[in-house]
């Protein structure tokens, strides 16, 4: 096939990725800008792009890579979170625009100019931990991950964008910040169930599983998280949780064994509750 053009090879890769892509026209373009240099403007317009063997060999790795069903965003080893570009590897788990709700959250309890500890649990890129640290910079971010890789990544995130105010703690959730007492807690742990189909979709199947993965039908994160949270709480502090969005219950049924008794649940951007933030409101034995 000649494929000369831009044009040319736009058609050819939409067709070959159509079948494992429910955005096949987005996906070959984004490859395209990627290898060639180019900005959106370039494609569309009438003048031609003509490539070169090398650019044409660059595009078909990707391209190969692509139809196996690694996701766009280690292809490029990034990905946009809240206005911010991060590096991803296959180290970290891709942030998704879900996530954003619980930085939301979270950005609603930390006043303008607050000097807070936020502690970020399961930090992986660095996504939740940066964006707060970017909205705030008054406060103090502690992020952990048990993966050193990860930490690796969240900490380059970090010199990326010249953010400050997080340090990075290697550990299993509260152990890496032993007796240590935080105003706010944020958390995306694994809650995917082994068993759970969603793993094989093609995303999935490229991300680490330590990230995705929780035992007892995906809450066994949670209980140790919990269980745990309180001895790690100032007076009146927020634990904030991204679950799946049938585990809204399960996750209360947790909260209120743990004596946490302010419960917020928040629904995401389709209808579907994925936040939940709790406090211990009550000091009373």
């Amino acid at each position: 096939m000649n494929l000369e053009t831009g044009k040319d090879w736009l058609k050819y890769a939409r067709e070959r990725i159509s079948n494992i892509s429910d955005t096949p026209n987005l996906d070959v373009e984004i490859l395209f800008r990627t290898v060639c240099l180019v900005d959106r403007t370039a494609l569309v317009s009438t003048k031609e792009i003509f490539l070169d063997n090398i650019q044409l060999d660059n595009l078909e790795i990707l391209l190969e890579r692509r139809i196996k069903g690694e996701p766009i965003a280690y292809l490029l080893g990034e990905k946009e979170f809240w206005s911010m570009k991060l590096y991803v590897t296959e180290d970290t788990l891709i942030p998704r625009p879900e996530t954003e709700l619980l930085v939301e959250c979270a950005l609603s309890r930390i006043g303008p100019s607050t000097a807070t500890q936020v502690l970020d649990l399961g930090t992986g890129s660095g996504a939740i931990a940066l964006a707060l640290a970017l909205e705030r910079p008054s406060i103090n971010v502690t992020a952990t991950d048990i993966c050193q890789k990860a930490l690796q990544i969240a900490s380059r995130n970090a010199k990326l964008h010249g953010i400050k105010n997080v340090v990075f703690r290697a550990g299993n959730w509260f152990d890496a910040v032993p007796k240590r007492l935080y105003s706010l807690i944020t958390c995306n742990p694994p809650y995917v169930a082994p068993n759970d189909p969603y793993l094989d979709i093609l995303q999935t199947k490229f991300e680490p599983r330590l990230a995705l993965m929780s035992d007892d039908g995906g809450m066994a994160a949670f209980q140790k998280i919990i269980s745990a949270a309180p001895h790690s709480l100032a007076p009146r502090g927020w634990l904030l949780l991204e679950h799946g969005h049938q585990q809204q219950y399960a996750v209360e049924n947790l909260l209120v064994e743990a004596k946490f008794d302010s419960i917020i649940h928040y629904r995401d951007m389709r209808g579907k509750p994925r936040v939940t933030a709790a406090s211990i409101t009550d000091s009373s034995p």
